[in-house]
């Protein structure tokens, strides 16, 4: 594949958006945290934690969406066209694509998905004019929409006059020998995952020991009035802290869990890589259960 049929779809705008929205999440959820944490407990207390929550649960998806966006390609091969966009793929046979037009070139208004932002326009819309259209864009500005006799794809080359040059030119010359179709979700992906025990048991050993690191702080919480939660280098317990500190062992664990679920489902994708996924996947629920263990010395 040369770089002169390799298209990408317009990033910065998306990238900057993404990163600052994931930052100002970020930050709101660890700011409500500290707060929660220099209270007593009580309903203010469950309240500053359930909002930090509430900032912090959209952060995995923002950052997957940015990530998924800076590697995104178009890739048009005289047997077809390749859409890759994070964990979603689509390959398209050329004989099967039965128009490529611009979508400002409608007569009508084309709805985007929902959950749709700058730099991540995925999913589904239906549409009376066309039927089910699958957007696997970041602008409305460069759409074009691919018309195959399952459904038509909605895409975002930064430049969409020179995708359909080159589209022309390919269309042109003929298919040889046509790619075979591909379509991969995210969904069938995570039931892959799921349906493979190698990888489900160490996932769900991971998930159980973050949850029962949390019921065991919750528990230990109310019976103390003050906590040590750390040695010194001599051995001593640290001075102790207020109990509700503890509450950042779960959180900590959780944060180790699902960048470790993240970094070993990125290598399981590939065949050849995944016996290196399996070792990532094994150690995720390393620091969950060690940390568990602590609170049996804990003073």
């Amino acid at each position: 594949m040369t770089e002169e049929n390799t298209f990408r779809p317009p990033r910065r705008r998306g990238l900057i958006f993404q990163i600052g929205a994931a930052l100002a999440f970020f930050s709101a959820g660890g700011l409500t945290f500290w707060l929660a944490m220099d209270q007593e407990i009580g309903l203010y207390f469950i309240g500053l934690l359930f909002i930090s929550m509430v900032f912090l649960a959209p952060v995995p998806l923002i950052v997957y969406r940015a990530i998924a966006l800076g590697r995104a390609t178009y890739e048009l091969e005289r047997e077809g066209l390749r859409l890759r966009w994070g964990l979603r793929a689509e390959d398209i046979p050329l004989n099967t694509i039965e128009w490529v037009r611009p979508a400002s070139e409608l007569g009508f208004h084309l709805n985007q998905p929902r959950f749709s932002w700058p730099g991540a326009l995925l999913g589904f819309s239906s549409v009376a004019e066309l039927g089910l259209v699958e957007f696997i864009a970041a602008e409305p500005d460069t759409l074009l929409l691919i018309a195959t006799p399952t459904r038509i794809f909605a895409i975002s080359p930064a430049q969409p006059k020179v995708f359909m040059k080159a589209f022309q030119r390919t269309s042109e010359m003929g298919s040889l020998s046509p790619m075979p179709a591909f379509s991969s979700q995210p969904a069938a992906f995570m039931r892959n995952v799921w349906r493979d025990r190698i990888a489900r048991l160490p996932i769900l050993v991971s998930l159980i020991a973050t949850i029962l690191l949390l019921a065991g702080t919750v528990i230990i919480i109310p019976s103390r009035n003050q906590i040590s939660i750390g040695f010194t280098p001599t051995g001593s317990p640290l001075p102790p802290v207020s109990p509700e500190r503890l509450l950042l062992l779960p959180i900590l664990a959780a944060i180790s869990v699902a960048i470790s679920l993240s970094v070993g489902l990125f290598y399981y994708r590939h065949l050849e890589q995944r016996m290196a996924a399996y070792l990532i996947l094994a150690g995720a629920g390393t620091t969950p259960v060690l940390l568990l263990i602590s609170l049996l010395f804990l003073r």
